[in-house]
C-alpha cells in the first residue's frame, strides 16, 4: 500500500494515469455505439483498434508539435493549413484502414457500415477532438500556473512578515532594555519586576509568535506586560489607563501586531512630554471583533508620530497583508493629542 502511494505521488505516474482514464472515457462513447449496434466480435475490436491508434497520434501530435512549434510562435497561417493537412490525413488513413478489416470475421452491419463510408467521414469528429484536447490542456496548465502564481504570492508574503516581525523584535527589545538601563542607574526597586516581565514578553515573542496567529487573550496581556513596564519606569510621572471591555474567549489574532502602536504613543508622545503627560489605552473583544483606541498628549503640537521608527507604518503594511478588506485604522493627530483607532473583523 505505501509503494502505491509513493508512486501515485509522482508527477510523471500521476500525469500518465490522468491521460489513461481521459481516453477510457473519450473512447467509450464510440466502444458503446459500435457494441451495442454490432456485438463484439474480432472485426469490431479491430475496427476499435484502429479508431484509438489513429485518433490518439493525431491528438498527441497537434498538442505536442502543431501547438508550440507553430500556434505558440504566432505562425497562425501554417498552423491553421497543418492542423487542417492533420486531421485530412487522420480520417483517410482511418477509412484505409477500416476498409483493410477481412469480411469474414466481422459482422454484415459493421461491413456495411464501412463500405458506406469515404475518406472525408470522420474529419468534423477530427477537429472537435483537437478542439477539446486542447482546451483541456491549457485549461488544466492554467489552472497549474495559477496555483504557481498564488503559492509564490503565498511565499512572498510569508517572507514580507517575517522581516517585519524581525524588525519588530529587536525594536522592542531595545526599547524596554532603555527602560531597564534607567531604572537600574536610579538604583531603583523595580527593576527586578521589569526583568521578570521582559523575561515573560520575551518567552512570548521567540516561541509563541512563529506558528501563526494567537490566542488573542496572549496578545493582550502581552500589552499589559509592556504597559506595567512602562508605569514602573515613569511612576507618577505620567498618567497611564488601561481598560479592557468583552471576552477575548477563542479569538485569535496575528502576534505582535498592536505592540507598535502602544510603542508609539509612549516613544512619541509621553517620552516628550516636559510636564505631566497621559495615555489611555481601550480595548474591546465583541462579535468577533476587536476594537482599540490609544489616545497620548502631545508636547507643545508635536505630533510627529512615528517619524524614526518603523511603527505605524509596520502595522499599516502588515494589516494590509494580514486582513485586506477586514480592518479599519484612523490616525487623527491634533494639535494636543495623538489619537489611533483600530477595527479588525476577527472571523
Amino acid at each position: 500500500m505505501l509503494n502505491i502511494k509513493a508512486l501515485l505521488s509522482r508527477p510523471q505516474i500521476r500525469r500518465i494515469l490522468m491521460h489513461i482514464g481521459f481516453w477510457v472515457l473519450w473512447l467509450s462513447r464510440t466502444f458503446y455505439d459500435i457494441i451495442s449496434l454490432y456485438g463484439l466480435g474480432t472485426g469490431e475490436v479491430l475496427f476499435l483498434m484502429v479508431y484509438a491508434f489513429t485518433q490518439i497520434p493525431m491528438m498527441y501530435f497537434h498538442l505536442y508539435v502543431l501547438v508550440p512549434k507553430l500556434l505558440n510562435r504566432k505562425h497562425y497561417l501554417m498552423y491553421g493549413i497543418s492542423m487542417v493537412s492533420l486531421v485530412f490525413a487522420y480520417s483517410i488513413v482511418n477509412f484505409s484502414l477500416l476498409n483493410r478489416i477481412p469480411d469474414h470475421i466481422a459482422s454484415n452491419g459493421l461491413i456495411d457500415y464501412i463500405r458506406q463510408l469515404n475518406p472525408r467521414y470522420d474529419v468534423l469528429e477530427g477537429f472537435f477532438t483537437l478542439v477539446i484536447t486542447y482546451a483541456l490542456k491549457y485549461a488544466g496548465q492554467a489552472v497549474s500556473t495559477q496555483n504557481k502564481l498564488l503559492q509564490l504570492q503565498k511565499d512572498n508574503l510569508i517572507l514580507e512578515l517575517s522581516a517585519l516581525k524581525s524588525q519588530i523584535n529587536p525594536h522592542f527589545l531595545f526599547n524596554t532594555l532603555n527602560n531597564i538601563y534607567s531604572l537600574s542607574l536610579r538604583k531603583s526597586d523595580n527593576a527586578p519586576e521589569m526583568i521578570l516581565k521582559l523575561s515573560d514578553m520575551m518567552r512570548y515573542v521567540l516561541y509563541e509568535c512563529n506558528t501563526g496567529a494567537v490566542p488573542i487573550e496572549k496578545e493582550i496581556q502581552f500589552i499589559k506586560n509592556y504597559i506595567d513596564l512602562e508605569r514602573l519606569r515613569h511612576g507618577d510621572d505620567i498618567q497611564i489607563g488601561f481598560t479592557l471591555n468583552g471576552n477575548p474567549g477563542l479569538n485569535k489574532i496575528e502576534p505582535l501586531l498592536l505592540i507598535p502602536i502602544i510603542e508609539n504613543s509612549f516613544k512619541h508622545g509621553i517620552s516628550q512630554q516636559v510636564g505631566k503627560g497621559f495615555i489611555d489605552i481601550a480595548m474591546e473583544v465583541r462579535d468577533r471583533k476587536f476594537f482599540l483606541h490609544a489616545v497620548n498628549s502631545i508636547q507643545n503640537g508635536n505630533s510627529t508620530g512615528d517619524k524614526h521608527g518603523i511603527g505605524l507604518d509596520n502595522v499599516k503594511k502588515r494589516l494590509e497583508l494580514l486582513y485586506p478588506e477586514n480592518h479599519f485604522l484612523k490616525i487623527a493627530p491634533s494639535l494636543k493629542i495623538w489619537e489611533v483607532n483600530l477595527e479588525l473583523n476577527l472571523s
